[in-house]
């Protein structure tokens, strides 16, 4: 520690040197009060010693002096022969810490140096604390702000703009433990998922993170939702601890044949709010959230739900919502919440209206848990407008029949194929469709568009070789609103049972005269299907049949589709770009092959 004595008779200068180096400290001398303002400004001292009756500037200007320069706090004494009350109070009001009388007492010196010094020295040390804590809040907030942004970017709700999907999203804390997601597959069904992690704020938010990458990942390969359900569990298990999971409810919308799937697993119920006698629909978790089961003991199973001809809206929310909704339980939560949202007239405003009702629970207090809620719209079925087909056996213009012949003839060239055998244990657990497509695009195709159109021609081919060659389903179950859900559990069901029985598929890229092709061959070891009565009854009636259509649009997609083997084998041949024999998109002639009549197609086994 260093001193500074200022003192303008020679001999205290001595005496207080001598009493503080003896002390153990520096001391620095100054004789007056300008010398003490240079050398303060040369290097501030710990401790000043300050004469107050000084020649020019005295003690009382110099220490004011002092303060103002100094750029931290330091003990100052004053030191004089004066002793009045006076005194005293200006010396205080001057800046001085403590104030003693001349003569001095060694003893008292030292006992108030020391005290100073202590009082110096906590100081110091909090001045110090406060600059640690400061660089952690600095740090602390450049790091949640770099978290934020990250998170932000990684969640991407302000690019979820598809215009059937209306969400609110409110963390408790600066991160949300609730997670919305939102994508469209292939086959353009839409998907969306909400996953509620244990607890909120940045843990929880941390602990939610591995859902979206898959889910966005699987739903653009076109994976069900109950496989992205189950992969979705793998990675929660693989990544948290064991005190930790995630809550979650998936759906998927298909548009076309007004269906809804969901699978929950630990969250409220989902509503699905249909218009007249329906009333409300909720599916209810039939499901452990995820993490909780290992991958053998995970069940994938989705519900099925034909919401018919009329619109509908899907909600999906977090507990949080329920709970601020009404905390007595979850079916009082929740049907505060469908009270809410029924109690406007127009779909639109839903949404609007849980939020305030929320909000008025709320009561301008901070929510205790993260709230979530998705609104989804359902459009109504539409009456269908059929797809216009080509003969399903081709004439000899086709390119399928161009491509074999020249493979007989040696002229085309095999660039790549594969063939996969699927047996009844995979056929259980595996989603074929995605893991082909994702093989065939890592080697070969280009474009979202050409990526599309194989998944639609693969999804349509293996599900009917499974559906009707394997499973022996009837597709006229479909006709009727009840009858698609009765198909769909029955579809599982006959799925679980199936104990033997294959899919073959063989892919294969040619080149051929006209250009590249994609061969696509699926059979089944099954006893085929009546591929010609479906399509004729898909070409000779229209409004609201559900089958039949698939067969008619792998037709118009592909313009050369053959049944072999009563129905357990069909064959595809896709251009891979323009060959002249496929009209372009809304042109009136389709594809060259056969333009013929709808009744020609009929007698042919084609559609309309």
């Amino acid at each position: 520690m260093r001193i500074l004595i200022v003192d303008d008779t020679r001999a205290n200068l001595l005496l207080l040197s001598a009493m503080v180096e003896k002390m153990g400290y520096a001391a620095t001398q100054a004789d007056s009060g300008e010398q003490a303002l240079e050398l303060f400004a040369q290097g501030e001292p710990d401790m000043v010693l300050m004469d107050v009756f000084m020649p020019g500037m005295d003690g009382y200007e110099t220490v004011q002096k002092i303060r103002r320069i100094a750029t931290k706090w330091m003990p100052i004494i004053f030191v004089t022969a004066a002793g009045r009350e006076d005194d005293l109070v200006r010396s205080i009001e001057a800046g001085g810490d403590d104030y003693l009388p001349k003569p001095l007492n060694y003893k008292v010196l030292q006992a108030k140096i020391n005290v100073l010094f202590e009082r110096l020295r906590l100081s110091r040390k909090l001045e110090e604390q406060n600059r640690l804590l400061l660089d952690y809040h600095g740090r602390n907030e450049e790091e949640r702000q770099t978290a934020q942004e990250f998170m932000n970017r990684l969640l991407a709700l302000d690019k979820i703009n598809d215009p059937q999907v209306h969400f609110h999203l409110r963390a408790a804390e600066i991160f949300s433990g609730d997670l919305i997601a939102v994508a469209r597959t292939p086959a353009n069904h839409l998907y969306a998922m909400l996953a509620d992690s244990t607890g909120h704020g940045l843990t929880a938010a941390l602990a939610v993170m591995p859902t979206l990458q898959l889910f966005h990942t699987m739903a653009a390969k076109g994976y069900s939702i109950g496989a992205i359900a189950a992969e979705v569990n793998c990675k929660v298990q693989e990544y948290l601890p064991s005190n930790r999971f995630v809550a979650a409810v998936l759906v998927a919308l298909d548009e076309e044949n007004c269906r809804v799937s969901v699978w929950n697993g630990g969250c409220p119920p989902v509503a699905l709010f249909c218009s007249g006698e329906a009333g409300v629909r909720q599916f209810d978790s039939r499901h452990l959230p995820m993490g909780v089961l290992k991958a053998d003991e995970f069940d994938d199973e989705v519900e099925h739900c034909h919401y018919g001809e009329q619109g509908c809206q899907l909600l999906l929310c977090s507990d949080g919502a329920v709970d601020i909704a009404d905390a007595a339980s979850m079916a009082d939560g929740m049907g505060r919440l469908l009270q809410a949202a029924q109690a406007v007239d127009a779909p639109a405003a839903r949404l609007s209206a849980m939020v305030g009702m929320l909000e008025a629970r709320l009561a301008g207090k901070p929510a205790f848990d993260d709230i979530a809620l998705i609104l989804i719209d359902c459009p109504q079925e539409s009456e269908t407008v059929p797809i216009p087909a080509q003969p399903v056996h081709s004439g000899a213009e086709s390119l399928g029949a161009i491509a074999a012949q020249e493979q007989d003839e040696h002229q085309a060239k095999t660039e790549w194929q594969f063939a996969l055998t699927l047996t009844a244990p995979q056929l259980r657990q595996i989603d074929a469709v995605p893991l082909l497509l994702n093989l065939v695009n890592q080697i070969e195709l280009e474009g979202r568009e050409l990526s599309r159109k194989l998944f639609l021609i693969l999804s349509e081919l293996f599900n009917n070789a499974l559906d009707h060659g394997l499973l022996r389903l009837d597709s006229a179950l479909k006709h009727d609103p009840q009858g698609m859900e009765r198909y769909f559990e029955e579809r599982a069901a006959r799925l679980k049972r199936l104990a033997e029985g294959e899919i073959n598929i063989r892919l294969q890229k040619i080149s051929t005269t006209l250009g590249p092709c994609l061969i696509v061959v699926i059979s089944d070891t099954g006893k085929g299907f009546d591929y010609l009565a479906t399509l004729q009854v898909a070409a000779m009636e229209t409004g609201m049949r559900r089958h039949g259509r698939g067969i008619m649009l792998v037709q118009s997609l592909s313009g050369d589709l053959q049944y072999s083997n009563n129905g357990a084998q069909a064959q595809v041949c896709i251009p891979l770009h323009d060959t002249g024999l496929c009209a372009p998109p809304g042109s009136d002639g389709g594809c060259k092959i056969a333009r013929a009549s709808v009744a020609e197609c009929a007698s042919a086994g084609g559609g309309a």
